[in-house]
């Protein structure tokens, strides 16, 4: 785990090296409009964000693990798709920008997700009844085989 942590951390400070001298030598960059930008991610991300995922992360503690990833994987393909479904950057006048039905299209996702986790948790359930059952048909046997007398005599 630590190679893997120090080769991510060394790949993050590479990419904001590589932004940051970016943007240094942009001649059209605008420091007012970035630092504008950087600061409503800031406030959007420690203010809005961050407390709505430790609230749904609080709620969902009891919930089984894959419904927790199904959660995760939902919000993720929703934030990306989100854009697309709500049309930023259609124009009435050019009809091949963003040209597909992007609402339905997450909607299909969406629902993949869910059915593939639902039907991973009743495999899992069936599973875990089909164990429940064999354990308990093998613990009958051996007391069968403790009550049962050995020879004509004991009986």
């Amino acid at each position: 785990m630590g190679t893997a942590r120090g080769l991510l951390i060394a790949a993050g400070a590479l990419a904001m090296v590589y932004a940051l001298f970016g943007a240094l030598t942009d001649s059209d960059l605008k420091i007012g409009g970035v630092l504008l930008f950087l600061g409503i991610a800031l406030v959007l991300h420690d203010g809005v964000l961050m407390p709505l995922v430790i609230g749904v992360g609080a709620l969902l503690t009891r919930a089984p693990p894959l419904i927790r990833a199904a959660m995760v994987v939902s919000l993720v393909v929703t934030l990306v798709a989100l854009p697309f479904v709500l049309g930023y950057g259609r124009s009435p006048d050019n009809p091949s920008v963003l040209p597909l039905p992007y609402g339905k299209g997450l909607a299909i996702i969406l629902v993949a997700i869910w059915t593939t986790t639902l039907v991973l948790l009743a495999i899992r359930r069936l599973g875990a009844r089909r164990r429940e059952l064999w354990r308990r048909r093998d613990r009958q046997k051996i007391v069968r085989m403790r009550t049962t007398p050995q020879s004509p005599s004991d009986g």
